[in-house]
């Protein structure tokens, strides 16, 4: 999968975090949550590819 199409989804999938916990918090989600959630999804999603390419 090329290096574009893995940040856009990483994108993608951080946007999407970020407004389910905004939401689920009835819309009184701080910063540092909204923050977090985007941060872990990047870190997670790119500890996944890493391993992918050690592996291939």
């Amino acid at each position: 999968m090329g290096t574009k199409r893995v940040m856009l989804q990483a994108a993608i999938i951080g946007l999407t975090s970020a407004v389910t916990v905004f939401l689920l918090n009835g819309g009184k989600a701080g910063w540092l949550d909204i923050v977090g959630t985007i941060v872990g999804c990047w870190l997670g999603i790119f500890i996944v590819v890493k391993m992918q390419k050690k592996q291939s």
